[in-house]
């Protein structure tokens, strides 16, 4: 009984010690990044949060940015410097995403629109607006609208989630996989065994970046935070897409919606067949349809060798669709 207690006793100051020098290489690593890849923006306090601007660009209307689940400003990257050559170009990360400070709290999306519209009235970002939504982006956006569209000129959906989609898309594969690597990332990353064991990779792998590119991502998701921010904003969106009634109409705002149009692939990684992937994509397209619908003056591309991600996938789409709609609007601003 004394050798298993002495065991028992070796074995706990084991594990203490390995998560000490764990943290402390964490510590150390995640202090590196931030030198390596500094805020490109400015950080503004708004209602006690650290957040991140960053504008780039001169003209008008601006562009403002809001990224898909689990991303912030730099989901951007390959689109960013293009958009602004064509006018001010503002993207922002929400609490916890790139280099803004975590909340670790559940924030629906009337939260999270106004902490953007606090955000750029810190930022003095004033003038005609077009928000473009990546993914969950979309349905924050729209709730932004939703409560102020005074200054509202445009709006562009990549890949837009749909209110109702949680309660509309068929079941897929095996949802526990997303589930356990988040459970094992929030107790890991923090002692730094999701850096050493570069789990976080596999969400990029399928891209094709630049390897300063992906390392500048990965600056971003590797920080101790990341993982359980990205919990955060999982549970948030799930509160915001089971919706009975459908989305809120945007009148004759001038819309683009842009979704993917690659075609269907089985994923082996989460049990997902192929003929799961084709029955999701078909409902994802009806609802890709009812976004065009929102508004009587609406404009729908298909990013045919693109998934979700288009702005990785198509960046050139992006950019031009949108330009195209940034230049046809100055024209009839005063």
């Amino acid at each position: 009984m004394r050798k298993l207690k002495l065991f028992i006793l070796i074995l706990i100051g084991a594990l203490v010690g390995i998560s000490l020098v764990g943290f402390a290489y964490q510590l150390t690593m995640e202090q590196r990044d931030r030198v390596a890849y500094p805020a490109p923006g400015e950080i503004y306090q708004v209602g006690g949060i650290d957040l991140h601007l960053d504008c780039r660009g001169q003209g008008t209307p601006t562009i403002i940015l809001e990224a898909g689940l689990m991303s912030g400003s730099s989901s951007w990257m390959l689109v960013h410097d293009e958009l602004a050559a064509v006018t001010r170009t503002c993207a922002y990360d929400r609490p916890g995403m790139d280099w803004s400070e975590p909340i670790n709290r559940v924030a629906d999306a009337e939260e999270v629109s106004e902490r953007l519209y606090d955000l750029l009235v810190e930022a003095k970002i004033e003038g005609p607006k077009v928000l473009l939504g990546m993914s969950a982006g979309g349905v924050y956006v729209r709730e932004y609208y939703k409560n102020h569209t005074d200054d509202i000129v445009g709006m562009v959906f990549v890949d837009s989630s749909h209110e109702q989609q949680g309660n509309r898309l068929p079941d897929v594969g095996d949802g526990g996989f997303f589930d356990a690597v988040l459970i094992s990332c929030r107790l890991m990353q923090p002692i730094g065994l999701i850096r050493i064991f570069p789990v976080l990779d596999q969400f990029i792998e399928g891209f094709e970046l630049d390897e300063p590119t992906k390392n500048a991502l990965l600056a971003n998701m590797n920080q101790s935070h990341s993982c359980a921010s990205i919990y955060w904003e999982s549970e948030s969106i799930e509160g915001e897409v089971r919706d009975e009634a459908p989305s809120n109409s945007l009148g004759d705002l001038p819309l683009v919606v842009l979704s993917q149009g690659e075609e269907p692939k089985a994923s082996t990684q989460i049990g997902e067949t192929l003929e799961q992937a084709m029955a999701q994509r078909k409902v994802w397209d009806e609802l890709q349809l009812e976004l065009l619908g929102l508004s009587s003056n609406g404009e729908r591309f298909v990013a045919l060798e693109s998934g979700h991600v288009i702005q990785f996938n198509q960046p050139e789409l992006v950019v031009e669709k949108v330009s195209e709609l940034v230049l046809q609007l100055r024209t009839s601003l005063p």
